[in-house]
């Protein structure tokens, strides 16, 4: 599925509070070859999107879409976790019409 946002110029990153060790396995279990950045210790990514969980010790599962101007365009939220990538990639095509 990468391959359909990077046709539409969309730049993919993932950010959780795994560390850097976990998130490199979880990547190549996954395939992924886009950037994964690790939020540990500090969790101040989450902090700074308001998406901590009630823990405070992760985050609730969310996607941020920018537009080329970096101005926050939509978010997904309260999905299953497989619905996320479709989800950005119908409002990135809208987002690019």
């Amino acid at each position: 599925m990468i391959s359909q946002f990077e046709a539409l110029d969309a730049k993919v990153v993932g950010i959780s509070a795994d560390t850097f060790a976990s998130q490199g396995a979880f990547a190549q279990q996954n395939g992924f070859t886009f950037p994964l950045l690790s939020d540990w210790p500090n969790l101040a990514m989450m902090d700074a999107f308001g998406v901590k969980n009630e823990a405070g010790t992760s985050a609730v599962r969310s996607t941020f879409i920018f537009n080329a101007d970096s101005i926050l365009y939509e978010v997904i939220a309260d999905q299953e976790a497989s619905d996320h990538a479709p989800l950005a990639l119908e409002a990135i095509k809208t987002l690019s019409n």
